[in-house]
């Protein structure tokens, strides 16, 4: 007697009865009290019905982490947590990111009871999730070469993107030359810099970028390209142990001046007009 009372529950919830104008609409088909004193319903307090608007009653409402989310239902991810309301025993209704409800048949998907205190999965956290995907499958992997965008420049190391930032700065000034060097720019990623072990190399990108006119007038380099790979260099200078740049800068102009007074105390060696060599025979 119980189970055809249950089939035909069952029944009447895949095909409910359509409501007429007059009557509000009962999703069950037994009145409340009757269904609450039959499968242990209760009705949903204030904060549950602001989760399950329309729901009036529930077995129980818990967080899940979903292990295997219903193939056909694109906008589910394993991990994800949400929210998971027993409407009567073995069915569910999942609440998605974004507020979209889910009936959830029993053999269909898998989860796991989170604590309480487990903060959901938002449409939010979803996208930023997908957005640290999307970069970590972009970077940069050690002998990946890579093209300059409009040229035939490729490089698979910072001393190669240096040789085609020179070529580049050999041709005729004209808005394609710019504009090369802009993707020549946008094509190095920070992860090669970070790659770098020679110092001097670092030493010489920086210097390029500064000598070329690369950088943009202070202030103005929140948001420009070659903000993360100048902080890049920098990094990797420290990282290496060797002394910033700054620094070596001021070494490199002292030791200029020194070799100029050097130069200027010795004077050059006086050149022999005619006499390209000196032999003893």
């Amino acid at each position: 007697m119980t189970s055809f009372a249950f089939n035909d529950l069952v029944h009447a919830l895949q095909k409910p009865a359509i409501p007429s104008a007059s009557e509000p609409y009962w999703l069950y088909p037994l009145p409340e009290a009757e269904m609450i004193l039959r499968y242990g319903l209760r009705p949903l307090t204030p904060a549950e019905q602001a989760i399950f608007p329309g729901l009036p009653l529930t077995l129980s409402i818990d967080k899940v982490r979903l292990m295997k989310p219903l193939a056909s239902v694109p906008k589910a991810r394993v991990g994800w947590i949400v929210w998971l309301a027993e409407t009567y025993p073995a069915a569910y209704l999942l609440r998605l990111p974004g507020g979209a409800t889910l009936p959830v048949p029993y053999n269909q998907m898998i989860w796991e009871r989170v604590p309480s205190e487990t903060a959901v999965t938002t449409l939010e956290d979803f996208r930023a999730q997908e957005q640290r995907q999307l970069a970590e499958a972009q970077k940069w992997r050690p002998d990946q070469t890579i093209t300059t965008r409009g040229t035939r420049l490729s490089f698979s190391s910072l001393t190669e993107w240096i040789g085609g930032w020179q070529q580049l700065q050999g041709r005729a000034h004209s808005n394609d030359r710019y504009q090369k060097e802009g993707w020549h720019l946008q094509a190095l990623p920070p992860e090669m810099i970070m790659a770098e072990t020679d110092e001097m190399v670092l030493y010489q990108f920086l210097s390029l970028l500064k000598e070329d006119d690369a950088l943009p007038p202070k202030g103005s380099r929140t948001n420009h390209a070659t903000t993360p790979l100048v902080v890049a260099a920098h990094n990797r200078l420290t990282q290496l142990g060797a002394v910033p740049y700054r620094q070596h800068l001021q070494r490199k102009r002292l030791h200029q001046v020194l070799a100029a007074q050097l130069d200027n105390r010795i004077g050059k060696r006086p050149h022999i007009q005619g006499v390209d060599h000196l032999t003893l025979f």
